[in-house]
C-alpha cells in the first residue's frame, strides 16, 4: 500500500475513533436523562393522590385548617 492510502486510513480511523467516544458520551448522558425522568416518576407518583382542587386539610407548617 502506498503512503498516501496508509494515510488516508489513519485519518479515517482516527474519526471513528473520535465518532465512538462521542456516541459513548451521548449515551451516557441518554442513561442520565432516562434515570432521572424515572426518579421524577416514582416521586410524583409518591405524592399524595386526591382532587387536586378541594381545599387542603392542613397547612404547611403542619395545623389543620379549619
Amino acid at each position: 500500500m502506498n503512503e498516501q492510502a496508509v494515510s488516508l486510513l489513519q485519518q479515517i480511523l482516527h474519526q471513528q475513533q473520535e465518532q465512538t467516544d462521542l456516541m459513548r458520551t451521548q449515551n451516557n448522558l441518554l442513561r442520565t436523562i432516562a434515570d432521572q425522568n424515572v426518579m421524577l416518576i416514582d416521586a410524583l407518583a409518591g405524592e399524595e393522590e386526591g382532587d387536586q382542587d378541594s381545599e387542603p386539610s392542613y397547612y404547611l407548617d403542619g395545623t389543620p385548617c379549619r
